[in-house]
């Protein structure tokens, strides 16, 4: 870890921490465009664990890579819908000037768009890859997981 001292190690975090937030605020206030600005271009996003403890039997439609792809699924699964994300306790290791990794505890609560019947409340975590691209932190890889899932 000599490539990156104490004082980049701890901007870098708080950096990928404001990127996880971003990512929380701009799905649920559906700002897609902003959305696109937080994923690498050759982003990776896994969520066939997203309305259950284990994969989807079809996890390969659950599985998307490339930033526009990634931000056309996740539009297409909220858009339409009250949510509500809160990332927590942020584990991450710089491992280089330009890469990083974490895991992120979560919970989502997700609603009708009148915000009167609830269709999941979701904990687990999310597990993720980062790069630093022109100097900016982004998501690489992201993978849910669940603890503990309720539908309807």
């Amino acid at each position: 870890m000599s490539e990156v001292s104490a004082i980049e190690q701890l901007i870098a975090i708080e950096e990928i921490k404001a990127l996880k937030a971003r990512y929380f605020r701009l799905m649920d206030t559906k700002d897609f465009a902003g959305l696109r600005a937080v994923f690498a271009d050759d982003a990776t996003f896994d969520a066939s664990c997203s309305l259950s403890l284990q994969s989807a039997e079809d996890a390969a439609n659950w599985i998307h890579s490339g930033g526009d792809a990634i931000v056309a699924f996740v539009r297409a699964a909220v858009e339409t819908l009250r949510t509500v994300h809160h990332g927590h306790c942020h584990e991450i290791t710089v491992t280089s000037p330009t890469q990083a990794h974490g895991v992120i505890a979560m919970e989502d609560q997700i609603w009708d768009l009148a915000g009167t019947v609830k269709t999941l409340h979701g904990m687990g975590h999310y597990h993720e890859t980062y790069v630093k691209v022109d100097g900016v932190w982004r998501i690489h890889t992201s993978r849910i997981s669940r603890l503990h899932v309720i539908v309807g």
